[in-house]
């Protein structure tokens, strides 16, 4: 017995003794013997003899290890206590001794050291009990004292220990019954001996021992715990009724009886609160809560009692360890009851900065209580917050394990909430946790979760995450195996797989001074135009209907840019650049710095059947992961030394890579060597932590993008276009020359070249063996008749094949001529060239270009054709009028265009131009915003033009000038003789309905006006000509200036003038007319109408048919039109025919006219009184031909006027 006991023992605590008899050393007579005189000695109740290791042989009834269902240990936790064991603090003496393979720690050796003197026990707390907080939650330090415990222990190995290896059956029921008769002769009689002592004692002795101090506290003092500062000053000796009350009421909890125990602390707490003993009050009340806990009966009263037991603790007796107990034992009792939310309340207010282990795991408690409440109750996000919160403080404490442990679990309520901050803060304490447990690999993936898109932190919140990461990519790098096979994928750059884009064009040309190549497709172009591809695939439409004669049913346009719209695998011969667009983007604000750049490819050759040989693929990935160079006679690939991304922006890299076998290509991803230099970083920054990765470009698994599935194919010809540089600024309707090279730098000869243009009337092709009829084109575009065909589809495809013939010229490699006239409708011109390549993949390839004009309007003409009759050797003959009316519109301020006419040329089948009428001096310059009006007379022709000929007649209008010198007739003028029309590709489905159209009118001619622009600000000359076709007469027709109404009228300034319309009134517009006539009669006439009632006049009509096929003409005599407001009427007399039909009452003159046939009609007309007369509206005219639009009715001229007068 140690001479100093623990206030809570005395000397009459129960002392039994027990003799442990080793079989395997001791025989059982001995045993015998020395147990006989050991209850000689203290009695027969007391002692206890138990046999042990009495096993021999191995014995199949008895398990080998009898405590392996009660002990879960895992192979971690025995390992983690092992390390745990071994890292205390040692001795130098001491050595780690070597265990058997048993595991079996040899007798006599100690295992745990102790510092503590042999005289104090290490329960024993003295009445200086001061709350130690270093050593406060220590293994050994139960009491909180000043004196703590240093343990040390070696290392033993836990994992395969085995309990029980020696013992027998026997031995177990030794066991077994040594502990019932422990129970039933010791223990129990023991225990009922206490509590019939301690209850006639307290009932006898109960208030009479009580110091003077305590009477005093009780009759004069305040008697509140609450409010006391110290420790109680009450010292009760271990015989007082107090303590035997408290010693009591342990007994009854010791033998489960709840009630009565709770009877007796409750009883005990009240004579400490009277006594001021605040430790000793507390512990009654908290001992008096457990109770009625245990008893069934715990409600908000019990509740309270531990509430303010945790609270004397804590302020009255400042011993925090007492609290820390009481709150455990607290949550116990207020989780059961359902109130999870109050248990957690005292489990956070028992955390300080005094202990980060206590705090830490109070904490994580509180997470749990949270997390307890039932249903729809539990606070999920509380329950993560202070799990992060018990994470940070078991880091503080050194407990990484733990700290791993709660971030852990509270991400998993972070992870997919949204709330971005919170998740990468715990993200990134999990990642540098991680790397302080040794787990690289998930420290990796921890760290790179923050760099993800979007990430709400500052620059260099955002490059400390950079920085930790890289760090701990290097280290896993370092460690693993893993790199030497495949790279790692980074999460920054992001690649932007919707972006990328895969040209299959060919290389492009040399450059050359002064000379440009094709434009054909550009990988880092905008997204696709719809409009551009329509364009695109109606010209190579155009050119399989040229070059094979028809289009298939079924048919794809060639795709030589694949891009996420795209559907379908690359095909490129073998020995040409693909060339790769692919879009990074850096979703940080902070620079990114990669070095050597370039692409993950796997290669797949053919075998002896066609087929993709996979066995024999060869990775580019393996090699760069190792360090070793790729052979380069399989493929040829481009590295980017250095790429600098600027903060959250996103930048296209263009990769060159050339397969020289014939097989299949995947691109993979992208590799590089990801530098974090820091703020400032620059391109040539060489300091900075770096790691090598790489990003993938594959869309998915599932979904493989076939973009960067490429088929490489046999060697093809290869055309390339190169042109002469030509300036984009440019005059609408001004003729521009460009040299064209066409090339073929292929391994393959090339067959079968053609160009289509979009724009045929801007645009003409000129090749050496390439002879064009150009009046023919004329003809055929607008004079043709067209063969009406009744079926819809058949009309479609007429117009198509036209269409397309009119696009497309034939071509051969070798230097040719473009000449280019755009206009403002046509400032993009589209070039298509097409050549056949001989293979079954891949017939023809294409080629495009296209020319991009800054179009400046200077030119603007306006033509009102007009016809009248005039009489020429006693004949009538039709005469054509053009007003004509040439405007300067350059409106650009900075630019001084003036304007020189050259010639007029007039191209028709039935017209010709012969003079010119000006109104000022013909061969005055035209200033910006200026007019001059010409007018152009002609006459009809006569003679009969053989088919597929066309007319042509010129007036120069400034004579001697050098540009004026060449005609019509002649190129480059003679290539654009067509006006400007919508092309078929803009509006395919109105081309025939305009054929039909264009061919109704009676002029039907082209008019040609060539001029000169001269700028005098840069000094630039440009020879331009208009083209416009007129069709009818009467009907004004206007150039290319478009008239923009403005939606706001301007203000008017009186009433009169808000009524004005000044705009042309279309439905005025006239027709032309079928026939044209002139009358010929008196103008003045003296008759006695005394003498003569009635007045003869003669009157002659001059008839004209103006269409070229014959028609019946019938004067209509029987109606006045526009009758004068005077009433009165011209009469006829004379032979009269019937009207037109068998049944008609109408009566005048019928008359047959063969094609331009002229005819005089006499007719007389009667008056029965003297007055003014119009003469034509007594009479209307109406025709009848072959086609419906010449039957018309038409009213004479209304201004011939007789006057009549009284003899």
């Amino acid at each position: 017995m140690p001479p100093k006991l623990p206030k809570w023992f005395n000397n009459c605590i129960l002392k039994t003794y027990l003799l442990l008899h080793d079989v395997s050393v001791v025989s059982k007579e001995r045993a015998d013997a020395v147990f006989d005189t050991l209850k000689h000695a203290f009695g027969p109740n007391s002692c206890f003899m138990l046999p042990i290791n009495s096993k021999s042989t191995s014995d199949a009834n008895v398990p080998a290890d009898l405590w392996s269902q009660y002990i879960k240990r895992s192979p971690d936790s025995t390992s983690d206590v092992a390390s745990t064991l071994s890292n205390l603090a040692t001795t130098p003496a001491e050595q780690a001794p070597i265990f058997p393979s048993q595991n079996i720690i040899e007798r006599g050796e100690d295992t745990l050291t102790g510092s503590v003197q042999e005289s104090v026990h290490p329960l024993t707390s003295p009445e200086t009990d001061v709350y130690d907080n270093a050593n406060s939650l220590q293994t050994h330090s139960f009491s909180g004292s000043v004196e703590s415990v240093s343990v040390s222990a070696k290392g033993i190995d836990l994992s395969t220990e085995v309990h029980g290896a020696a013992l027998n059956n026997n031995d177990i029921e030794a066991i077994k019954k040594f502990l019932q008769e422990y129970a039933s002769k010791a223990l129990l009689p023991y225990i009922e001996k206490q509590i019939s002592q301690l209850s006639e004692s307290v009932a006898n002795r109960k208030g009479v021992s009580r110091s003077l101090l305590s009477a005093t506290k009780r009759w004069f003092g305040t008697g509140k715990g609450g409010n006391a500062t110290g420790n109680s000053a009450v010292v009760y000796t271990n015989d007082c009724p107090e303590l035997q009350l408290r010693r009591l009421g342990d007994l009854w909890f010791l033998c489960g009886q709840w009630q009565r125990a709770f009877d007796t602390y409750h009883t005990a707490k009240r004579e400490f609160y009277a006594d001021s003993a605040w430790l000793c009050y507390a512990g009654a009340l908290e001992m008096a809560a457990i109770s009625a806990f245990m008893a069934g009966d715990s409600n908000r009263k019990t509740h309270g009692y531990l509430e303010e037991s945790i609270v004397t603790y804590l302020n009255t007796c400042r011993m925090v360890q007492y609290a820390v107990r009481a709150t455990l034992l607290s949550v116990i009792c207020l989780t059961s009851s359902g109130l999870h939310g109050e248990a957690a309340k005292q489990l956070i207010r028992m955390t300080s900065e005094d202990s980060d282990l206590r705090s830490a795991m109070l904490l994580e408690q509180a997470a749990l209580c949270f997390l307890s409440g039932p249903g729809t109750k539990a606070m999920c996000r509380k329950y993560a917050f202070h799990m992060v919160l018990a994470g940070h403080r078991f880091s503080k404490a050194g407990q990484k394990k733990h700290a791993y442990r709660c971030y852990k679990q509270a991400h998993q309520v972070y992870s997919g909430s949204g709330w971005r901050l919170a998740t990468d803060h715990v993200q990134f304490a999990l990642g540098r946790l991680a790397g302080a447990l040794r787990r690289a690999h998930d420290a990796v993936q921890w760290l790179a979760a923050p760099l993800a898109p979007h990430p709400p932190q500052p620059p260099a919140q955002q490059e400390a995450f950079l920085r930790e990461y890289m760090h701990a990519h290097q280290q896993w790098q370092e460690s693993s195996e893993e790199r030497r096979s495949r790279l790692e994928k980074l999460p920054l750059p992001v690649a932007e797989v919707s972006m990328t884009r895969v040209a299959c064009a060919g290389p492009a040309p040399l450059s050359s001074p002064r000379r440009c190549g094709a434009t054909s497709l550009c990988v880092h172009a905008p997204r696709r135009d719809p409009h551009e591809e329509r364009v695109w695939r109606t010209l190579e439409e155009m050119l399989v209907q040229v070059a094979r004669g028809a289009v298939p049913m079924i048919f794809k346009p060639t795709l030589d840019l694949y891009d996420d719209t795209t559907d379908c695998h690359p095909l490129v011969p073998q020995g040409e650049p693909i060339q790769i667009s692919v879009t990074l983007w850096n979703p940080l604000k902070i620079s990114l710095i990669l070095k050597d750049v370039e692409l993950l490819w796997r290669f797949t050759p053919l075998n002896e059947s066609g087929d993709s040989d996979d066995n024999n693929s060869i990775y580019n990935e393996i090699a760069l992961a190792q360090g070793v160079e790729v052979a380069s006679n399989v493929i040829v690939g481009q590295k980017l030394p250095s790429v600098v991304l600027e903060g959250d922006s996103k930048k296209s890299l263009i990769f060159s890579l050339t397969p020289m076998k014939v097989g299949q290509v995947y691109i993979q991803g992208l590799a590089y060597k990801l530098i974090n230099a820091g703020e400032g970083a620059s391109e040539n920054s060489s300091t900075g932590v770096s790691i090598q990765g790489k990003v993938d470009l594959m869309s998915g698994v599932k979904s493989m993008d076939k973009r960067l599935e490429i088929t490489v194919i046999p060697e093809a010809p290869c055309l390339q276009m190169t042109f002469s540089e030509t300036n984009p600024d440019i005059i609408s309707g001004e003729i521009r020359t460009v040299d064209v090279e066409l090339t073929n730098v292929g391994p393959v000869d090339m067959k079968n070249v053609f160009i289509a243009v979009s724009h045929p009337e801007c645009v003409s092709v000129v090749t050496p063996d390439n002879v064009v009829d150009d009046f023919k084109i004329l003809y055929d575009e607008k004079f043709r008749e067209i063969t009406p065909n009744s079926e819809e589809r058949g009309r479609g495809a007429e117009a198509w094949r036209r269409a397309a013939a009119r696009h497309v010229r034939a071509a051969r490699c070798g230097p040719a001529v473009l000449l280019l006239r755009p206009h403002s409708a046509a400032a993009r011109l589209h070039v298509l060239a097409y050549y056949e390549t001989g293979l079954e993949r891949r017939p023809y390839r294409l080629l495009r270009h296209v020319f991009r004009f800054n179009v400046v309007d200077a030119v603007d003409i306006t033509i009102n054709p007009r016809r009248s009759l005039k009489t020429v050797n006693e004949s009538v003959a039709e005469i054509v009028n053009l007003s004509v009316e040439v405007s300067n519109i350059s409106e650009n301020k900075s630019d001084q265009i003036n304007i020189e006419l050259l010639e007029a040329a007039f191209l028709s089948r039935q017209w010709k131009i012969t003079n010119l009428i000006a109104a000022r001096d013909k061969n005055d310059i035209l200033a910006p915003r200026e007019k001059l009006h010409l007018v152009f007379k002609g006459h009809r022709i006569l003679e009969a033009v053989p088919e597929g000929r066309v007319e042509t007649s010129c007036v120069k209008i400034s004579e001697g000038h050098p540009d004026s010198i060449a005609d019509i007739t002649s190129p480059p003028y003679s290539k654009f003789m067509i006006n400007k029309k919508s092309s078929f590709i803009d509006s395919a489905d109105n081309t025939f309905n305009q054929d039909i159209e264009k061919r109704s009118g009676l002029l039907q001619s082209m008019f040609v006006l060539r001029w000169k622009a001269q700028d005098e600000t840069t000094g630039r000359s440009a020879v331009g000509q208009h083209c416009l076709w007129l069709d009818c007469f009467n009907k004004v027709q206007y150039g290319e200036k478009v008239l923009v109404t403005d939606n706001n009228p301007p203000l008017p300034l009186d009433e009169n003038e808000s009524k004005l319309d000044v705009t042309e009134n279309k439905k005025n517009i006239k027709k032309d007319n079928v026939v044209m006539f002139k009358m010929e009669h008196s103008k003045q006439i003296n008759h006695d109408f005394n003498e003569r009632r009635l007045c003869i006049i003669p009157v002659t009509l001059s008839i004209v048919n103006c269409y070229g096929v014959p028609v019946r003409v019938f004067i209509n005599m029987s109606k006045q039109k526009n009758r004068e407001t005077s009433g009165r009427e011209l009469g006829w007399t004379g032979a009269l025919h019937n009207g037109p039909d068998a049944d008609s009452k109408e009566i005048g003159v019928s008359i047959h006219l063969k094609k331009f046939e002229t005819r005089r009609v006499q007719v007389q007309g009667v008056c029965a009184a003297p007055g003014t007369y119009l003469v034509g509206s007594a009479f209307t005219v109406t025709t009848q031909g072959t086609e419906p639009h010449m039957n018309v009715t038409d009213v004479s001229n209304n201004t011939s006027l007789l006057v009549l007068q009284q003899a």
